[in-house]
């Protein structure tokens, strides 16, 4: 075929690519030169894509972007009709052998750059800045911006696409910070006469990134700040507009400034963190709320709530907070936090992938261990959860809680046998209240379980929390005339179990109702970190709302069973 849309005769082919090919034609009443992009995928939405570059850019009437005259269709395909730019591609004049002068480079980088910002400024990104993408009216003269076929959407090329994009952040959709990062390594290619990621995978590139390793170190100092500053992994590092990248290149220097809300709240969020690890609940969060609703932004702190409300078994909310972190640097390393928020949500496979990942690169946490091995227990592969708790405490014999949960693993595996720990466990036996509880439920008189029907030994026994390797005797105070509780209404019982008055099983006991579970529910009285469990119960209430599973007590909070009500707390000022 000569004659497209019965005006246009074909010259010769210019290129071709997935999308089809571009042709070099002249208009028949004008003798004007066109390249015409014939698409040979017919597939509907790549239509649609490049029909929206016509829309988008027919808005434009810059210097620096190729002018789009108008489409048709013939046979069913799509043409569009641009501006020819004889100069050919950037890419063209890229060559390992002998990069481009940086005088040169530079200067064309700006002119992107500003061309950019204009786009930028009316709510478009362009999403694939390449050499490719950017051709010359003629050989060394203006330079010219092409394909806007996939603004505003999450595609690109992946040489040349931030790592938040190659991990399909949904929010880099409309963020120009990866325009930013495009043409960063744009100009790292035209330094270095090629493209260190174009052969990678996306995972080597982003591996490439952890390392900060870049082909860089025979430039000027000057030329490397830049480049590390425009390809910065995390967003919020890089420049965050694109003129702020030509000044740079005008100044021959990265402007470095520190930002004193931004250095104030990692200041809180340091202390926070230490007063998490001490267990101090309430000043942690209130800094940390502080942080978030006073001062700027900051991926430590958005971490550290998500780490609070986790710990405070507040599962929705935590996810939120580590959702929000991923946005500020989708590289952060919280998988074992996402593992453990699945792990509540009762998503196994995720949970399990997410830890198994975690731990191939930090091989030492064993809290991530033990978190896996609920994901076993949970899910009744006992002899998985045996085989890694019994790995554990080989080479690690003093973890008091791998001890507990390989035995109460074994109880599950074995179902209907009796038998102590020291008879599993060629370990030395260490107080251990978790280990003490579970073995009293497995050697009672008159079993308060059922192996084959609820209520199931499983939820009689108590899988024992990383958190509480370190446990600390607390005072608990009860208040309520209905129940009866030993040692002058207040316990100091590492676990206190709560339940009908039966042959003294409880610690506290509900009399006179034989609608109360004999074991009902029981509190972990570890100091500054307390916690209720309800035991598969008849029903357990916290402050008017039902106890699924367990929650943590701090300050004072009323108790309900059936018609019993009492209050609790580990602040005796508080009960009057």
């Amino acid at each position: 075929m000569d004659l497209f849309d019965n005006r246009y005769h074909f010259i010769k082919d210019l290129g071709s690519g997935g999308f089809g090919k571009v042709f070099l034609a002249k208009e028949e009443n004008s003798n004007r030169l066109v390249a015409i992009k014939q698409l040979i995928n017919l597939e509907k939405g790549r239509q649609e894509s490049l029909i929206r570059e016509m829309k988008v850019i027919s808005h434009f009437n810059h210097p620096n972007i190729v002018t789009y005259f108008h489409h048709f269709i013939q046979d069913e395909i799509p043409y569009f009709v641009m501006e020819y730019c004889p100069g050919g591609s950037l890419s063209s004049k890229i060559s390992k052998a002998k990069p481009v002068v940086s005088s040169k480079s530079f200067e064309w980088v700006s002119t992107l750059a500003m061309t950019l910002q204009s786009i930028h400024d009316k709510g478009i990104v362009h999403h694939d800045i390449k050499p490719g993408n950017i051709l010359f009216k003629t050989d060394d003269d203006t330079i010219k911006l092409s394909d806007f076929g996939v603004a505003n959407t999450a595609i690109g090329t992946r040489a040349y696409m931030c790592p938040e994009a190659l991990m399909w952040n949904e929010f880099s959709r409309k963020d120009p910070r990866v325009d930013i990062y495009s043409l960063g390594v744009t100009l790292l290619e035209l330094l270095i006469g090629f493209n260190p990621f174009s052969k990678l995978s996306v995972v080597q590139i982003l591996e490439m990134h952890d390392r900060s390793e870049f082909p860089i170190s025979n430039l000027p100092s000057w030329q490397q700040e830049i480049i590390l500053k425009a390809i910065n992994k995390i967003p919020e590092l890089r420049f965050q507009t694109m003129n702020e990248f030509v000044e740079a290149i005008n100044a021959k220097y990265v402007s470095i400034i520190f930002d004193k809300a931004v250095i104030k709240a990692g200041g809180v969020a340091e202390k926070a963190e230490q007063l998490l690890k001490t267990k101090k609940w309430n000043k942690a969060y209130s800094l940390l709320n502080y942080a978030d609703k006073q001062l700027a932004k900051s991926v430590s702190v958005l971490q550290l709530l998500g780490k609070y409300f986790l710990l405070q078994q507040k599962i929705d909310v935590a996810k939120h907070y580590f959702e929000s972190a991923l946005l500020l640097n989708p590289r952060l390393d919280v998988q074992k936090e996402l593992g453990w928020i699945n792990l509540e949500l009762k998503k196994y496979p995720i949970a399990i992938s997410l830890l198994s990942d975690h731990l191939h690169r930090n091989p030492a946490d064993y809290e991530a261990y033990n978190l896996l091995i609920q994901c076993f227990y949970e899910t009744n592969r006992y002899e998985a959860a045996m085989d890694l708790a019994k790995t554990i405490l080989d080479s690690e014999g003093r973890n008091l809680c791998f001890a507990n949960n390989y035995y109460i693993s074994c109880l599950m595996h074995n179902l209907g046998k009796t038998f102590t720990p020291e008879s599993v466990m060629k370990v030395d036996r260490l107080p251990n209240p978790f280990l003490d509880y579970n073995t009293s439920v497995i050697l009672e008189n008159k079993s308060t379980h059922e192996y084959a029907k609820k209520p199931t030994l499983k939820s009689k026994l108590l899988f024992m929390d990383y958190r509480f390797n370190t446990f600390i005797s607390n005072t608990l105070y009860f208040t309520d005339s209905n129940i009866s509780i030993g040692l002058h209404e207040h316990s100091n019982a590492s676990i206190i179990k709560i339940g009908r008055a039966y042959a003294g099983l409880n610690d506290v006991e509900i009399s006179g109702n034989t609608s109360v579970s004999r074991r009902h529910c029981l509190i972990i009285n570890c100091k500054d970190d307390v916690w209720i469990y309800d035991l598969a119960s008849t029903g357990t209430y916290v402050d008017n709302q039902k106890l699924i599973g367990k929650i943590p007590l701090n300050g004072k909070h009323m108790i309900q069973i059936d018609k019993t009500e009492f209050a609790v707390t580990n602040d005796k000022s508080l009960l009057f």
